[in-house]
């Protein structure tokens, strides 16, 4: 009899509160190329990077500032804040950009080396664009060219 009553205490004690559910996938997010209007009618100016992925033409996908990158989603400017203490990317640019939707992360390929051409800096980087909870909208190997003003 006390095994049995044993076996129901354990029973009982199975069927208590389960796991929390997962959270839900993050929704994708697609950038589109940052264009010459854009640019000129947003005053998007100033040195920084320029990361353009890999097979995906000339135009940016994401442009990096000392303050701020900008990302351009189902046809808005989306300005993400810098974040200050992270790495710093040639011409000030940051790797990493904390908003209130978004993160953004700039990082080097391992063992990237930059490219000089003139004042243009080239490194071969990822870009990853995460939601709030950490989990990944977008990611894409490519290159930023880095310039000064």
């Amino acid at each position: 009899m006390r095994g049995i009553a044993l076996g129901l205490a354990l029973l009982l004690a199975a069927c208590g509160p389960g796991a929390p559910p997962p959270p839900p996938p993050a929704t994708t997010v697609q950038p589109e190329p940052i264009t010459y209007p854009d640019i000129k009618d947003n005053k998007l100016y100033g040195g920084g990077c320029n990361f353009t992925p890999e097979g995906g033409g000339m135009s940016a996908l994401a442009l990096a500032q000392e303050g701020e990158a900008i990302i351009k989603v189902k046809g808005k400017i989306e300005r993400i804040p810098a974040d200050k203490k992270s790495q710093i990317l040639p011409e000030t640019a940051r790797t990493r950009y904390l908003g209130p939707e978004r993160i953004l992360l700039i990082a080097p390929l391992p063992d990237a080396k930059p490219i000089e051409n003139g004042v243009i800096k080239t490194l071969a980087t990822s870009l990853t664009i995460m939601d709030p909870q950490g989990r990944i909208q977008f990611f894409a190997k490519g290159v930023v060219q880095c310039k000064p003003m």
